[in-house]
């Protein structure tokens, strides 16, 4: 079977691979108008079903060597214990205790987070770079107004979807600063805090107290527009608990988002399919909702938690808060 897939972020590239292994001959269209960055949060402390999926894209990354770093993660504010148990059924080792550094109680977790470098499977992928254009009608896609040809088309160009498809989604833009601390452990550790409301993240696990923090905020915006943030008000909470912090850089990219900020796949007509509304945890889930898409089209499984015809009654939504970290 011949697949087109439109969009070569971590979706993309994810079914690139997936369906290559299943012998299927396709071809990847990338604009090239989405940043790439180089390294994304990989967690299993999500809820619910989404652990699940976090453990089918981590299977994902190990299996197409996929580099990765893991890191200890520290958790302030109360979590419920039935959150708790599923993490350590996914196999994380969870302790609470007081961490001196940030004079609070905590829960450490080990296993549970690394940075994933998404930039080097996307990079691992060969497209033909050009702006799609989907004809539903027709069930066509075109290139510079040349047709595609193939037997199913899957339209997965993250904020670029709302444009391109009918589909009940939204682009918005988030963001987050990288900082400089005096806490050389920021560097080497992943910090949630539902307390103070602010996530921090190493850049490279050097040590050396250089830090990404932000608070999952979103702006809706049609993407490519240029937008302009505030960092002071993340950044003033997180000084409450980190101390002192240094802006170095604010920086963020366009994502897509659901009704309920959850994501979503499945077809637009018979020969376009859709999958999306990563949320910003892209990194988390993207991989085990490439492997739903490809678990529906060659054998017609379909996990009704996340298939698209959950938002038919939705007319329309603002966009929320970003649930991987706050």
């Amino acid at each position: 079977m011949k697949f087109v897939i439109v969009g070569r972020g971590i979706l993309g590239s994810s079914l690139y691979h997936m369906l290559r292994k299943l012998g299927h001959d396709v071809v990847v269209v990338e604009s090239g108008e989405r940043r790439v960055f180089p390294s994304l949060i990989h967690s299993l402390l999500l809820k619910d079903k989404d652990i699940e999926l976090a453990r089918m894209s981590l299977d994902f990354y190990r299996e197409f060597s996929v580099p990765m770093r893991e890191f200890v993660s520290i958790t302030l504010g109360k979590i419920g214990k039935d959150v708790l148990n599923s993490w350590e059924r996914a196999g994380v080792e969870i302790g609470e205790t007081y961490v001196d550094w940030l004079k609070s109680d905590g829960i450490v977790a080990r296993g549970g987070d690394r940075l994933v470098y998404v930039s080097k499977l996307i990079s691992s992928v060969p497209f033909v770079r050009g702006k799609a254009k989907v004809d539903l009608l027709q069930e066509k896609v075109y290139l510079d107004g040349k047709e595609l040809h193939a037997d199913r088309y899957l339209v997965v160009a993250g904020p670029w979807n709302p444009c391109l498809l009918k589909v009940k989604s939204k682009s918005y833009y988030c963001w987050a600063t990288l900082v400089a601390s005096r806490m050389r452990e920021l560097g080497n550790h992943f910090v949630y805090d539902y307390e103070k409301g602010f996530y921090s993240r190493p850049l490279l696990g050097l040590g050396t107290g250089i830090a990404i923090v932000g608070d999952g905020r979103a702006i809706e915006s049609p993407p490519g527009r240029r937008i302009t943030v505030q960092e002071d008000e993340v950044l003033d909470r997180a000084r409450e608990r980190l101390g002192s912090l240094v802006p170095l850089y604010t920086a963020g990219e366009f994502c897509e988002g659901t009704p309920d900020m959850r994501p979503a796949y499945g077809p637009i007509t018979d020969r376009v399919l859709y999958a999306g509304g990563l949320d910003g945890y892209g990194a988390e889930v993207g991989p085990g909702l490439a492997k739903l898409l490809v678990d529906f089209i060659v054998r017609g499984e379909k996990v009704q938690e996340y298939f698209l015809d959950r938002f038919s009654h939705v007319t329309s939504f603002t966009i929320g808060r970003e649930p991987h970290e706050i």
